[in-house]
């Protein structure tokens, strides 16, 4: 943990936090931070955040650490929404979200360049080419060495069964397979965390507050994403996993 870091606390940093807090992926804000701090992530570090959604990682990571943060995402509605909660917390300076497809991404960013790569809400998983894998090896190159991923998917406690496997398709990783496959890309997990009861009410409410601000929630695929994640709520043969890592 960097000298700057070292007295700030995970309370002290979540209450000096403008309260909007809109995360769309179990953990959100509070998983977000204490994983940064975990993992010593410097003041002023460069971040990459993979399919930024509606902004909230990067905005809360801008303010936290003030870092400087590159956000993709191939949907307008929520890269407007992105924008917006920028300029509201005045960080658009730090902050730049781009329209950028999956398959186009690994080039669009340089290697080598960033201390931290986020992959919420199955960011890494679902929007590289090469799925988890391709995800992984993608934020490898982006790292700089050391540098560290935080990333969380939808995962089987243990081995998927038949008809998790036709629920979810090939994405859906038993839990040692998807730890497995960090280790395999070159990171060591710091640590890893399945959401809890009250990450999953924090995300319904959340839905429910950018409802009422009548956010355009997605195109069907997504909205038909967000559905599975939310009936992982109470299905025992499903899970979320959080994890941070460091790149060897």
């Amino acid at each position: 943990m960097t000298a700057k870091n070292a007295n700030r606390s995970l309370e002290t940093i979540l209450a000096q936090l403008s309260p909007d807090d809109y995360y769309q992926s179990p953990g959100g804000r509070r998983t977000l931070i204490a994983y940064s701090l975990i993992a010593g992530i410097p003041q002023g570090a460069r971040v990459l955040d993979v399919q930024c959604g509606i902004g909230s990682s990067a905005v809360d990571i801008a303010e936290a650490f003030g870092a400087t943060v590159y956000g993709f995402d191939d949907y307008p509605a929520y890269l407007a929404f992105g924008r917006q909660l920028a300029g509201n917390r005045g960080l658009s300076k730090q902050i730049d979200f781009q329209s950028v497809s999956g398959d186009k991404a690994v080039d669009s960013y340089p290697e080598g360049d960033f201390d931290l790569v986020l992959g919420l809400g199955g960011g890494l998983s679902d929007t590289i080419p090469g799925g988890l894998e391709g995800g992984l090896a993608a934020a490898n190159r982006w790292l700089k060495p050391n540098g560290v991923i935080i990333t969380g998917d939808l995962i089987a406690p243990g081995k998927p069964s038949d008809l998790m496997k036709m629920v979810f398709g090939e994405k859906l990783h038993g839990e040692d397979d998807y730890l497995t496959a960090i280790d395999a890309a070159g990171f060591d997990v710091i640590y890893a965390g399945r959401s809890t009861t009250r990450d999953w009410d924090q995300v319904a409410s959340t839905m429910e507050r950018l409802r009422a601000r009548s956010l355009d929630l997605g195109p069907e695929d997504e909205r038909l994403r967000q559905r599975l994640t939310a009936a992982a709520r109470t299905h025992q043969e499903v899970a979320f996993l959080n994890v941070v890592a460091r790149k060897r």
